[in-house]
């Protein structure tokens, strides 16, 4: 009976500790969100520090390693837009997530009617939120 109030007391610890595990969604909008209003800063801040990434921009081809570097790459590609526009207005469309326990992979697309812009996302929880630890970014044109 004892053995049985012991794995009865762990499921329920258990099935609290993943209640409490946010949406991963909501990642994927803050994503948006700091991306669209070009913060370098803030979108920095949603990547682990041991995060990777395959970003759409020629002078970029090989997987960029570490949040510094991802920013570094993204920055003037910010600049560059807040001199032109000011801001992005990236929507997501067609978004997926499949979580397994405390990981999950979000595909989603940003582009156009002239360019599909496929992002995927995988994501960690770890430390009560969730971290960007790869960002892949391709853009296809017809």
């Amino acid at each position: 009976m004892r053995r049985l109030g012991s794995l009865a007391l762990l499921l329920v610890v258990c099935g609290c500790a993943s209640a409490r595990i946010a949406p991963p969604e909501q990642a994927v909008d803050a994503f948006l969100d700091a991306f669209n209003r070009l913060d370098a800063d803030a979108v920095g801040a949603l990547f682990a520090d041991d995060a990777t990434a395959f970003l759409p921009m020629p002078q970029y081809r090989a997987k960029l390693t570490g949040r510094a570097a991802i920013v570094a790459a993204l920055r003037p590609l910010f600049d560059a837009e807040r001199a032109r526009s000011g801001a992005m207005h990236l929507a997501h469309h067609d978004l997926s997530v499949q979580r397994s326990g405390t990981t999950a992979v979000a595909t989603f697309d940003v582009g156009t009617a002239e360019v599909s812009s496929r992002r995927t996302l995988v994501l960690a929880w770890r430390g009560g939120r969730w971290w960007i630890v790869h960002l892949h970014a391709s853009n296809l044109r017809p």
